[in-house]
C-alpha cells in the first residue's frame, strides 16, 4: 500500500478537459443556453407552473425528447424539479409493481433502494452491493419486476454497461 501525498500526484495536462473541469459533478452550461434563458426570462420567470408558457414549454420539451429517443406509443418522459429524491418516489410508485432488484454502488443507486425498502406497498427489494470503485451485476430472481441499474454513478464515477439481468433468457 502506497502512502504517497495525494496532494503530489500531477496529472499530465493532455488527460485533463480542456474546459478546467475534472471529475464528477454538476454540468457545465454553455453561455448559449444562459442566453436563451435570459431572453425567456420575461414570459416564463415568476410565473406559475400551471400557467399556458409554462406548461406549453414543459410540453414541447417532452415532445422532443420522446422523439429524440423514439418512445413506442402509450411511453412518457417525466420531467420534474426537486432532484433524485423526488424521483425516487416516483419511481417507487409508478416503475415498481411488487418487487425491485437494485445494484447499489454509490450514493445515487443506494437511495433508489433506500426508497422501494421503505415503501410500504412494495416487498422487500433485492439489493446487491459492491466496493467502492466497482459495480456489481444483475441477476434475475424469482419475482423481481423491475431491475433498477445506475448507468453512470457521479458519486464514485463508476460506470456501467446496461444489460440484461444474467439467466433472463432475453
Amino acid at each position: 500500500m502506497s502512502t504517497r501525498d495525494p496532494q503530489s500526484i500531477r496529472i499530465s495536462s493532455d488527460l485533463l478537459p480542456r474546459d478546467g473541469r475534472f471529475g464528477c459533478g454538476p454540468s457545465k452550461v454553455r453561455p448559449e443556453q444562459m442566453l436563451a434563458l435570459n431572453l425567456a426570462g420575461p414570459r416564463l420567470m415568476g410565473t406559475s407552473h400551471r400557467q399556458a408558457p409554462i406548461k406549453n414549454l414543459v410540453g414541447s420539451i417532452r415532445s422532443g425528447l420522446s422523439q429524440l429517443f423514439g418512445l413506442p406509443d402509450g411511453w412518457e418522459i417525466l420531467l420534474g424539479n426537486g432532484g433524485s429524491t423526488v424521483f425516487w418516489d416516483v419511481a417507487t410508485f409508478g416503475l415498481i409493481e411488487n418487487r425491485s432488484q437494485h445494484l447499489v454502488f454509490g450514493e445515487f443507486s443506494s437511495k433508489f433502494a433506500e426508497a422501494a425498502a421503505a415503501a410500504p406497498h412494495l416487498g422487500e427489494p433485492s439489493v446487491i452491493k459492491t466496493a467502492p470503485g466497482s459495480h456489481p451485476q444483475s441477476v434475475c430472481e424469482d419475482g423481481i419486476d423491475t431491475y433498477a441499474l445506475t448507468h453512470n454513478e457521479t458519486s464514485t464515477g463508476v460506470m456501467m454497461p446496461l444489460v440484461r439481468p444474467a439467466g433472463s433468457g432475453d
